[in-house]
């Protein structure tokens, strides 16, 4: 039996930036999933926001997942025949919740895009579409932001600036943000870095004294 993880123990808080690390099969992606609650442990406990989710049903996953936590992948996922607004807009559309364009605009602004609300995705850089997914990923205002590779299609300037971005969204929001990386000199901007190996923790590495509260733990 190959274990994905084993005896992780972790705990993520609000106003932190986490950045895992680690070489391919190191169990970052099934790490992430647990955080994310899109897998269910075999063992142990999973706590998100102070609620137990450990033995929870896929519908009752779906609630804690719902509007608590925003997702940034690698590949932008960007819909191409719908503008950058109604992109951002889809989380709202799938959870039932009236559309406020207003708010949307504020949330363009908040990454720097707010004049290209009305474009398409094929008219963006590869920087900007990113910029599209984590505004996407922020409509829905999530305490965690839980980003899997995210600057693995982005050049060296481009993946500073969205790192960049999370720390002012920390800032100003106080988001719990999980990122994985290969890119060692970007996981040096986190306030803590986990490196797995095997499917443990084998190295915590705290860059800088944060927290206000715990908002995710394995």
């Amino acid at each position: 039996m190959v274990r994905a993880l084993d005896g992780v123990d972790l705990d993520v808080w609000s106003g932190e930036m986490v950045a895992i690390v680690g070489p391919s099969g190191s169990g970052k992606t099934t790490l992430i999933n647990l955080l994310s609650c899109l897998d269910a442990p075999d063992a142990g406990t999973l706590t998100v926001a102070g609620r137990g989710v450990t033995d929870l049903g896929e519908e009752a996953l779906t609630e804690v997942r719902r509007g608590r936590i925003g997702f940034v992948f690698q590949k932008f996922h960007l819909l191409p025949a719908l503008t950058v607004a109604e992109n951002v807009e889809l989380p709202q559309l799938f959870l039932r919740q009236s559309i406020d364009r207003a708010h949307t605009l504020e949330v363009l602004r908040t990454v720097g895009l707010e004049q290209r609300a009305a474009h398409l995705p094929r008219e963006l850089s590869g920087g900007q579409m990113q910029r599209v997914a984590v505004a996407r990923a922020l409509i829905t205002r999530p305490a965690i932001l839980i980003a899997d590779e995210p600057t693995g299609n982005l050049d060296r300037a481009n993946g500073e600036a969205l790192f960049a971005l999370f720390r002012r969204l920390i800032d100003r929001d106080g988001l719990a943000v999980v990122v994985t990386t290969h890119n060692f000199h970007l996981a040096e901007q986190a306030d803590r870095i986990i490196t797995l190996e095997d499917g443990r923790i084998i190295r915590q590495e705290q860059r800088r004294r944060i927290g206000t509260g715990n908002v995710t733990g394995d």
